[in-house]
């Protein structure tokens, strides 16, 4: 008997301190202790004389564990418990400090963000049914005895996802976006319009959500059958303004910010389609796209009524959403049907524009000055400021955040040398890519989708997303990476999942974690662990590395 309990105590002991190696994204300095502090019922989670943003904080770490553990903790205001939260001024933003001991745990950070951080973290070295929120009376719930001081690499750490090509539901999101804060990643990049689809409810103008929001056929990915077109008329699918402003508020919880986007002035087809006036050709209507590629169609940027339409539809998008950023896109915008239109060149001719690309940036310092307004910040794609004939200095007017993505790093370049921030998110190149949308090996039996197959999850994390030789006078502009995620091949979300993970784990740890303490036989390992957290939460998720 005496043998089996000391068999069970070290069994109990060595799993404690694996779960101290399983922190994933990997912190900036840990220091393994001796022992472990075990979780009793009845807990106290203590944050005596700290402001309500920070107190909320422990409330909710309480309801997390209590959901999977049934401890009974509580969060009170006072200064002794098991969990002692204190306020200290020299931490990162978004950084912590743990100290886990035997007789009680002690949590420093600055924000409320850094003390979500530092939960995430807490949880994460407790059984997976924690994290997962998963209710399981059985275990037994210890921590490793460890020092953690941590911050990440990054101020921006994002996840694009594309509704408009496939939408996916309000509950479907949320399963993502719960990942995201479990990884630390705190930018949802929400890609809400595009020539397949317009998905966000706005009330001055309701044909965007009946003709704008249904494609008349539509391709599906899946398992089982492959891909083939159902025939079918696909919409109207779109989110009501209340179910915007619930991911926003889902996400504010979890210290993510919602960035929405309304790509123009190309990828505006599924507006045109409803509002045709404001096209270029009026009298050519057009259908909502079904495919992807590129569409010459775009908004006629020399109308008058044009340029009101999209002010009136960013003021009702401002309002729901409060982050301070707004992403206007940008990307592979065509000028073919400006060059044949009257008013266009008219305006070309009137202002002495070198070229009608220039009209691209003319209507881009427009929304950004209407943007500044509603006090949002503008972000685009690379193309806005890298596309020949762009005004780079009516682009720079608004100081806005570029997104790079091809050429990935040229561009970052571009946008760093003009004084611009970026953020990489690179689709493809010899040494990896965070377009974690496309096909991650070529094995057979594989789902079709975008690329080729080479897209593993290894190249992805070993993916330098700021250059070795970048002169350190530049690095400064590198503010963040994006995994991003488009959806002309991805119908469902188990397609979806299984495609994003568990590459979304390799972006966010890039985006946190120091590049000198990154290793992929380590993440490798870690996301092994892993893989009970989302099995527990049913998740779908690629299994290669595991092989």
């Amino acid at each position: 008997m005496i043998r089996r309990l000391l068999f069970l105590m070290f069994v109990g002991f060595q799993a404690s301190i694996f779960m101290a190696q399983n922190l994933t994204p990997r912190p900036k300095f840990m220091q393994q202790g001796e022992g472990q502090c075990r979780l009793i019922p009845g807990l106290v989670v203590a944050y005596d004389a700290l402001p309500d943003s920070l107190s909320r904080e422990a409330a909710r770490f309480v309801s997390d564990l209590n959901a999977a553990t049934g401890l009974g903790a509580q969060a009170l205001g006072r200064r002794e418990g098991l969990v002692r939260m204190q306020h200290v001024t020299d931490c990162n933003p978004e950084g912590y400090r743990l100290r886990i001991q035997p007789d009680g745990i002690l949590v420093e950070a600055t924000t409320a963000a850094g003390f979500f951080y530092a939960f995430q973290s807490l949880k994460k070295m407790l059984p997976a049914n924690v994290m997962a929120r998963r209710f399981d009376p059985r275990r037994t719930y210890t921590l490793p005895c460890v020092d953690i001081q941590d911050e990440p690499r990054f101020r921006y750490r994002g996840f694009m996802l594309d509704v408009s090509r496939h939408f996916f539901s309000v509950k479907e999101l949320k399963r993502m976006i719960d990942l995201m804060a479990a990884y630390k990643m705190n930018y949802f990049h929400w890609h809400l319009t595009d020539d397949q689809g317009w998905r966000a409810e706005i009330r001055r103008y309701p044909r965007l959500t009946t003709i704008g929001a249904t494609a008349p056929n539509c391709r599906i990915t899946d398992f089982e059958r492959g891909t083939y077109w159902t025939n079918q008329p696909y919409g109207p699918y779109f989110y009501t303004r209340q179910e915007m402003q619930d991911i926003v508020e889902y996400c504010a919880q979890r210290h993510i910010t919602v960035i929405p986007e309304v790509d123009m002035p190309g990828h505006f087809v599924a507006a045109l389609a409803a509002y045709p006036e404001f096209g270029c050709d009026p009298n050519h209507p057009v259908e909502v796209w079904t495919t992807g590629g590129v569409s010459r169609d775009v908004l006629n940027v020399a109308n008058p009524r044009a340029i009101q339409f999209v002010k009136d539809i960013l003021d009702e998008l401002c309002e729901i959403f409060p982050g301070p950023y707004f992403h206007l896109g940008g990307d592979e915008c065509p000028t073919e049907m400006w060059e044949h239109n009257a008013q266009c060149q008219q305006l070309v001719a009137e202002e002495g524009m070198e070229g009608f690309r220039a009209l691209q940036s003319r209507f881009t310092e427009q929304m950004s000055d209407h943007l500044a307004s509603h006090g949002k910040r503008t972000l685009l794609w690379n193309e806005s400021i890298t596309a020949k004939g762009s005004d780079l200095a009516r682009v720079k007017k608004h100081n806005p955040l570029i997104f790079s993505w091809y050429p990935c790093q040229k561009a970052a370049r571009m946008a760093a040398d003009n004084g611009l921030e970026t953020v990489v998110t690179e689709i493809h190149s010899a040494t990896g890519s965070y377009y974690i949308n496309r096909r991650q090996s070529d094995d057979p039996g594989e789902p079709e989708g975008a690329g080729k197959g080479d897209d593993t999850v290894e190249r992805t994390y070993n993916y330098v997303p700021v250059p070795q030789d970048l002169p350190e006078s530049l690095c400064q502009w590198y503010v963040g990476v994006q995994a991003t995620f488009w959806c002309e091949w991805v119908a469902t979300p188990e397609y979806l999942e299984y495609l994003a993970l568990p590459r979304l784990m390799a972006v966010a740890e890039a985006g946190w974690t120091q590049q000198s303490l990154k290793d992929f036989s380590d993440f490798r390992r870690r996301m092994s662990l892993d893989r009970e957290m989302l099995d527990l939460g049913g998740y779908r998720y690629g299994k290669h590395i595991f092989k």
